[in-house]
């Protein structure tokens, strides 16, 4: 793409993007403008062009929109984890439920929706239950922080408003522990160095936390030593429960590896989620809100209905507490260490009603019989496998309910399942990540 730092444009933003930028309109194409919001009017300098779009700085505002509010970050225009810390919060829902009509009607052909909510999160600040922090070295000195967007340049910072505070105070000691540790610093252009991330976890209705390191090879012991050292000041300043190191020896952006070793404790961290406790792993998936996580199950929950449910994408089982109220569940799951935490939060929970199959959903559902009233499936950003929700259309079961964090993919894959007999009953939005813009969804679809 082109670059011409003297194109400047008065430009009206109709909505937000799912990056966060403003799009605007314009007869050669449309305008994506970072920072500006809708409503407003701003003076924008187009900075990259291609055929049917460009994007755009914002150099100046010339109307505002008066929900546009300072934002509280130091570093949130360089740091890319949050995207609308200057949009009040009712703007911030407002933006998200258009977001997911937008989808659901360009993507997924659906043109008659219904009126959609997005449920407020329970808390706008410090409601982050895990971060996952890079590691590397800026003037010499190890740091940790998180990357600027769409970079692997690193933002550097004291404190994060949208995590929790025991999540800012273990990583306070790690900040300041870092230059200390006998753990030379990942370089990922050479592969070489030890130190990858640093991922924080807090229970926030339990008051346990997790430490883990991301290392690349062995460590000796002298290094060991060292990390031990660093537990000793989280435990004595912040109470940290547990210590694990993760290996990951693999080039490429992916943070974890297979391998999770517990130094100190058990290696698992509990969350307390309404009637139940959960235990997870460092690399275990959990909602990233716990309170709001909880409003969202209730409400999947209570749509669940049938004797027979299959579940797919189960993880360590926090959906399948409020699933097994309606019936006997059969919870699928490709990571096999989440699949042994689910079967031990269901009997530490005292759920009898669940039977949990490891393997991809695509291959455990060829081997399974069908006759289920209900199907529930909670995918990655990526959606379903089109070869799963074929066979969830051969199993015809009375409902289908989607829990997406992703509104692009839910489109698509509703649209499929709308081609096979089944129409959209319910859908409603929350907001599982406030002052970014991502979405959680719930839709349930029910067979013609």
């Amino acid at each position: 793409m082109s670059s011409n730092l003297e194109d400047r444009r008065t430009l009206t933003v109709e909505k937000i993007a799912s990056d966060g930028s403003g799009i605007a309109r314009t007869r050669e194409g449309v305008v994506f403008v970072e920072g500006a919001l809708p409503g407003e009017v701003v003076e924008a300098e187009i900075v990259k062009r291609k055929k049917d779009f460009a994007l755009a700085r914002l150099v100046q505002l010339i109307k505002t929109d008066d929900r546009r509010v300072p934002p509280p970050c130091p570093v949130f225009e360089a740091c890319g984890g949050c995207q609308l810390q200057h949009a009040s919060y009712g703007l911030q829902l407002e933006i998200k439920a258009q977001m997911v009509k937008d989808a659901l009607g360009r993507i997924g052909g659906f043109d008659h929706l219904p009126d959609l909510e997005c449920v407020p999160s329970p808390r706008e600040w410090g409601y982050r239950n895990k971060a996952s922090f890079p590691v590397r070295k800026i003037k010499g000195k190890p740091r940790a922080g998180f990357y600027e967007a769409n970079s692997h340049r690193l933002v550097c910072f004291e404190t994060c408003p949208v995590n929790a505070a025991p999540l800012n105070r273990l990583f306070a000691v790690i900040q300041r522990e870092l230059p200390g540790l006998e753990l030379d610093v990942y370089d990922e252009r050479e592969h070489k160095g030890a130190l990858r991330h640093v991922i924080l976890r807090a229970g926030l209705h339990t008051g346990e936390t997790l430490a883990s390191l991301v290392v690349n090879g062995r460590l000796n012991a002298r290094k060991v030593k060292s990390i031990l050292g660093l537990y000793r000041l989280l435990r004595d300043a912040v109470g940290a429960t547990t210590l694990t190191l993760n290996h990951n020896s693999r080039p490429g952006n992916v943070i974890l590896g297979d391998r999770t070793e517990p130094l100190r404790g058990d290696g698992l961290i509990a969350e307390g989620l309404d009637d139940w406790t959960i235990h997870c792993d460092t690399s275990s998936f959990f909602q990233i809100n716990t309170d709001q996580a909880a409003q969202l199950y209730r409400y999947a929950g209570g749509l669940a209905q049938g004797e027979n449910v299959l579940e797919l994408y189960s993880g360590v089982g926090s959906l399948t507490c409020y699933l097994a109220r309606a019936g006997f569940v059969t919870a699928v799951e490709e990571w096999s260490g989440a699949v042994d935490l689910m079967e031990r939060n269901m009997r530490d929970n005292g759920i009898a009603n669940v039977r949990g199959l490891r393997g991809r959903a695509e291959d455990v559902m060829a081997a399974l019989p069908g006759g289920y009233d209900l199907v529930v499936v909670d995918p990655p950003r990526s959606g379903c496998q089109r070869t799963v929700l074929n066979k969830i259309l051969e199993f015809a079961p009375k409902g289908v309910l989607y829990v997406s964090c992703n509104p692009a993919t839910l489109a698509r894959d509703a649209k499929i399942l709308r081609e096979g007999g089944y129409r959209l009953q319910s859908l409603r939005a929350f907001d599982m990540f406030p002052q970014t813009v991502h979405v959680e969804t719930v839709a349930f679809m029910e067979r013609q």
